[in-house]
């Protein structure tokens, strides 16, 4: 059957500017359940809880799948509404939408939305809106208001007009672990939201875009002369007031700040111009602060008078470091390391200082944490200059005059530091990003025998982390190194001519099942929908069958379509087979295995199916069996399972006589064959 998308009517607009007021909304929301223990799963932890599949209610729990990290929650139903407590008093951030053209798209810029006593205000990436909206039960009736009516560029504009149309077409929500999902009545996800988690005072890197310069005017701050904020938990207020690092201290009582008298570094800077004069501006204006308010990530310090002293926002290149990256275990040097000696800058008696105490020495990384590189080693009894700390105290920041901007970071249990009790904290750099071999364009030789999997890393942005998925290549030897093949990406199947890698893409602008010709760097689309994933090819290399519940009730599906490019969106045909998903191709025969159930919902196992959707029949009848994967001869199926013993573990189907082993025995869950 073929699916064709149509863009969504227009959203009103009307410019009212004297109802701006109406735009801001609050920030916050109830706090998730916890989950239970989950089975090893490829899907990103912020991903939003998968859409069950056709087993009834009272089934076991739905085995782990990996399902893609854009896959909607289930479509609202009747028996399962969701309460208007989850859809207000939050602040929520478009992550998804539908462009004019009906394709799935991410917004560059930043679209805000909030829902409070029927009134919806936002921000959709130019313009401030408003609306109004009526909920009952699942069900979500938006009425268009108005808007603002400046002028962006044409992409924010068109991106902008978009979401406001969508808008429009919202029939239901979903609103689950923190993610929100509008459907229009068709049950197609119009936009998908994030919960956004206001920041707190402290724990967070902020950026000043303002300050007053103590002469009744509120200026910018100066390009390349960045003013920075950091608020500790100890009290501690620490940052670069654009030439020095500066510290003080803070005391906070509701919304009433107290900020002590700052002690700087005593550098001069003669560029860029002015940076001295703003420096001793903005640590004027933190003596005069009385009180604060966070409000949609924008900080805002003011007098007792009500006149602003400082603006921040929450920074983006640069995090309060958190366990995850200032990790406190040892970071020793190797007997065999063959880093050179750092010379670390000489410290006066009188300033931070420190010694080098481990017999090995000491590593010094461009960040504080074992995934920054190593700049090199100070070997034992080295003495320098301290200049900074991490937030948890676990690394010390030395002035070394090789190193990228000057600092190294050390592990502060090889340090016997002096003078160093009021060094202020810094922030850390990014971590550094992996480069991933397969490149857009560029032609890559797939190595032989070697393992594709996908795993995780985290991103960060300002305080914020971010897990992603990545696909991997790694040698079948032992202590192989394993190398990043195609970043944003999961659930890899190599093509049998090993032409084309296919795969679940969570590229913003390609999103669904995609792949690359590695012979010559080509990106391929073989599906338009967001919610496409697990990709199998057949034996021939001509189709691939895949599942998805891109369908208004949000039941998964099986669907095979030919293996050609789709960028053309009149080639988006597809062949629907039946209800099931985690599907696999039989490696000889057009017979596929698949996670599924009964047409009633009942007796859910494994099924084996003909590549027509013909010949259904129950192959395991174990509700949690999942995964199936068939052996390179067919004459097994390896699969992984919670129901059989009460744990995640990996079992073989013999396709003969339909016995059952487990092959692993861990008290952790074992899973994704």
């Amino acid at each position: 059957m073929m699916y064709n998308l149509k863009p969504p009517r227009a959203f009103l607009l009307i410019g009212l500017l004297t109802l701006m007021s109406l735009i801001f909304g609050a920030c916050g929301g109830a706090p998730a359940t916890q989950a239970p223990t989950e089975a090893p799963t490829e899907t990103p932890t912020e991903t939003p809880t998968e859409a069950p599949t056709e087993a009834p209610a009272a089934a076991p729990t739905e085995a782990p799948t990996e399902a893609p990290a854009a896959a909607p929650t289930e479509a609202p139903t009747e028996a399962a509404a969701a309460t208007p407590s989850a859809l207000e008093g939050v602040t929520w951030q478009v992550t998804g939408y539908r462009n004019l053209e009906g394709k799935p798209a991410a917004p560059e810029g930043k679209a805000i939305m909030t829902f409070q006593n029927g009134q919806l205000t936002g921000n959709s990436g130019c313009n401030g809106f408003f609306a109004s909206y009526s909920v009952d039960g699942a069900q979500l009736t938006i009425e268009p208001g108005g808007s603002t009516v400046m002028a962006c560029d044409e992409v924010t504009m068109a991106r902008e007009q978009a979401i406001l149309a969508n808008l429009g077409e919202v029939a239901s929500y979903v609103v689950e672990e923190g993610q929100l999902n509008l459907f229009d009545a068709d049950g197609v996800v119009l936009l998908s939201l994030t919960a956004q988690v206001a920041p707190t005072l402290d724990g967070v890197v902020w950026q000043a875009t303002n300050i007053n310069n103590g002469r009744e005017a509120v200026i910018g701050v100066i390009e390349d002369a960045a003013i920075t904020a950091v608020f500790a938990g100890d009290g501690s207020l620490s940052g670069s007031a654009g030439c020095n690092n500066y510290i003080t201290s803070y005391t906070v009582e509701g919304d009433k700040l107290t900020i002590g008298m700052a002690a700087t570094t005593m550098m001069f800077c003669a560029e860029p111009e002015g940076v001295m004069e703003q420096e001793a501006a903005y640590l004027a204006a933190l003596g005069t602060v009385a009180s604060y308010s966070i409000q949609d990530n924008v900080l805002e310090l003011r007098t007792a008078d009500g006149a602003l002293a400082a603006r921040f926002v929450v920074a983006t290149d640069s995090v309060v470091v958190g366990p995850e990256a200032a990790s406190a275990d040892p970071d020793p040097v190797a007997e065999d390391a063959t880093g050179e000696p750092v010379a670390l800058a000489a410290a006066a008696s009188t300033v931070p200082g420190g010694r080098v105490t481990a017999p090995l020495g000491v590593n010094i990384r461009v960040g504080p944490g074992t995934q920054y590189p190593i700049v090199g080693i100070a070997p034992l009894g080295a003495t320098g200059e301290i200049i900074g700390r991490s937030a948890d105290g676990q690394w010390w920041v030395a002035s070394v005059p090789t190193a990228p901007n000057g600092q190294g970071w050390v592990a502060a249990a090889y340090i016997e530091a002096t003078n160093a009790e009021n060094v202020p904290v810094l922030p850390a750099p990014p971590l550094p990003q992996v480069t991933a071999a397969i490149q857009e364009g560029v032609p890559y030789q797939v190595p032989q025998n070697v393992i594709l999997f996908s795993a995780s890393r985290v991103l960060r942005e300002g305080n914020r982390a971010y897990d992603l998925e990545d696909i991997y290549a790694v040698q079948a030897t032992p202590g192989a190194q394993a190398e990043m093949v195609v970043n944003n990406a999961m659930q890899p199947a190599l093509s049998p001519d090993r032409a084309v890698l296919a795969f679940y893409s969570q590229q913003s602008d390609k999103l669904g099942v995609g792949g690359y010709d590695v012979n010559t760097g080509r990106r391929l689309r073989f599906s338009r929908f967001i919610e496409d994933s697990q990709p199998r090819w057949s034996p021939t290399g001509d189709r691939i069958v895949f599942a998805s519940n891109r369908q208004g009730d949000r039941r998964w599906r099986i669907y095979i379509t030919p293996a050609v490019d789709k960028e053309n969106p009149n080639d988006m045909n597809y062949v629907e087979l039946d209800f099931g998903k985690d599907p696999d191709w039989h490696p000889s025969q057009e017979l596929l295995i698949l996670k599924g159930c009964d047409p009633t919902g009942n007796n859910c196992g494994l099924y084996t199916m003909g590549t027509d959707g013909s010949n259904r029949t129950q192959f395991t009848n174990v509700a949690s069996d999942s995964l199936p994967r068939w052996f390179p001869d067919g004459s097994a199926v390896v699969f992984m399972s919670e129901g059989r013993d009460g744990n995640w573990e990996l079992y073989r189907a013999n396709v003969a006589d339909g016995s059952v082993t487990r092959l692993t025995n861990d008290p952790a869950p074992d899973g994704l064959p």
